[in-house]
């Protein structure tokens, strides 16, 4: 972290002190705001780790650390709402909640109007609640790797981030975008010339369904195995070089998007967060011959699981993870390729044992399997 006030701010966290005043003035005048206006009371807003139920009086929030964020919402006990954004010092963003869509929308800041915007903020200053800086600690640990380029690669062109999925039926999305299925009419209308509408249906007869384009979550494709590649074992390494290469040979990227996916889940609610997190999850366990020429990335990849698992609530494994034993088929692979491969180097195989440990220790998990 190349900013030193926010360096002393983690620092104070870790030590369990209350934030200075010195430090407090600092983020009210270098933090950013988010106006967050005409948003039901008694309804949940919530930032990174934590949540509120808002009052009468809530506009927005105040004295966020510059960097990457989630930000979310939700009435009536509906599915979460919410979006990325890298928050820039100093940087004043303004959403405005719609009643009639029960959606927000954005409000663009012209330059010009930032004084008068600046001005108005102290009017408001006892509506906006500062920043959670509390759960800051835990947000930066389950998000370092997470930059600004991540988040316009991976979130939707629509910019939501959403469990409540905006799904049509395959017909409609080709007449909507015919361009994609040339053999399909454009019209799709049903009259003389064109008695039958072409229909999508799976095999129990129900119509097949897809996100609306501009609200999927732009996940990377895990590449498939190749069958010309021969096989001793379970050995993916030639996948993992096609996927970060496809990331422009940036591994930390990856890691990124294994950040961002288990936030989507954890906090969107997103189960497609889950399954991308799973995937890659899997993929990262089972390629032993990059133990030594990916040394990097299987260092830092042990450390982002572990703040993962810890950070997790003490019912999530239970009712979800472990259901199908994933993780620990998974990482009992990990931790015996590392264990046994001749590639890894033995800072690896020690922080392989210690996670291995933990595990064992904080969630009672056998990996001794075969």
């Amino acid at each position: 972290m190349s900013d030193p006030m926010m360096t002393n701010i983690l620092n104070s966290l870790r030590t369990g002190q209350n934030l200075p005043p010195e430090i407090v003035n600092y983020m009210y005048i270098h933090g950013s705001f988010l106006l967050f206006l005409d948003f039901p009371e008694g309804s949940e807003f919530g930032i990174d780790y934590k949540s509120w139920k808002t009052g009468d009086k809530f506009r927005g929030l105040k004295m966020i650390p510059p960097g990457v964020h989630f930000v979310y919402c939700s009435i009536n006990s509906t599915p979460r709402i919410g979006f990325f954004h890298t928050f820039k010092a100093g940087e004043i963003v303004v959403k405005k909640w719609n009643k009639q869509t029960e959606d927000f929308e954005d409000q663009e800041v012209p330059e010009d109007q930032l004084p008068e915007k600046r001005q108005q903020l102290k009017n408001l200053d006892s509506c906006l609640a500062p920043y959670p800086f509390e759960n800051y600690r835990s947000w930066y640990a389950l998000t370092d790797f997470v930059t600004e380029s991540t988040v316009n690669r991976i979130k939707p062109l629509k910019g939501r981030i959403t469990a409540q999925a905006e799904l049509v039926s395959l017909e409609t999305a080709y007449m909507e975008k015919p361009e994609d299925n040339p053999e399909v009419s454009c019209t799709q209308t049903v009259d003389r010339d064109h008695p039958i509408r072409t229909r999508f249906v799976d095999q129990h007869g129900l119509p097949v369904m897809k996100i609306r384009e501009g609200y999927e979550i732009r996940f990377q494709e895990i590449p498939q195995l190749r069958g010309d590649i021969p096989r001793i074992g379970i050995e993916h390494s030639d996948r993992l070089f096609r996927l970060t290469r496809s990331l422009n040979g940036d591994w930390k990227q990856l890691l990124a998007e294994l950040q961002i996916a288990f936030v989507c889940f954890l906090i969107g609610q997103v189960f497609e967060g889950f399954e991308q997190w799973k995937r890659i999850i899997h993929l990262l366990c089972c390629c032993p011959n990059s133990f030594g020429s990916q040394h990097d990335l299987f260092i830092s990849y042990i450390r982002v699981l572990f703040f993962q698992l810890k950070e997790c609530p003490s019912d999530f494994f239970v009712d979800i993870v472990s259901r199908d034993n994933f993780l620990t088929t998974t990482l009992s692979m990990l931790f015996a390729n590392i264990r046994d491969s001749a590639h890894a180097k033995d800072d690896l195989k020690k922080k392989s044992a210690q996670f291995k440990a933990y595990l064992t220790k904080q969630f009672k998990w056998d990996f001794e399997c075969e």
